[in-house]
């Protein structure tokens, strides 16, 4: 056995956790994540658990749905209150990409407008 095995190894089991993580994440959302439950939404805001790190996807997301006409806050509101497949169905968009989009609206929001951010979630 080489080394580079052995830390194939470690690598594959770090990717295999990471994968187990976020598929609890996106159960987790789907069943608990509502606008009718928005303290366990602000508790992943919180935790920064979903946060996309690279804004610029954000951004670009942002002109995609400009060039669409859709209203960003509209998008956002439907990924917390339609069931996913509903959502995919009504937008043509992966629900899953568009929470991670929707935690880093909420993410900015809470940090510049937290009156915004509060009326958002009904807090």
């Amino acid at each position: 056995m080489h080394v580079d095995n052995v830390i194939d190894f470690i690598a594959k089991k770090k990717e295999r956790e990471a994968l187990k993580r976020e598929r609890e994440l996106e159960q987790y959302v789907a069943l608990h994540c509502t606008l009718d439950h928005p303290e366990n939404i602000d508790a992943l805001v919180v935790a920064k658990d979903l946060e996309m790190k690279d804004h610029t996807l954000f951004l670009g997301f942002l002109s995609i749905l400009k060039d669409e006409e859709i209203e960003p806050i509209n998008i956002f509101q439907d990924v917390f209150t339609l069931e996913p497949m509903h959502f995919e169905n009504t937008y043509n968009m992966k629900w899953w990409s568009v929470v991670q989009l929707a935690f880093t609206f909420l993410s900015i929001l809470k940090d510049n407008e937290p009156h915004t951010y509060d009326e958002f979630l009904g807090l």
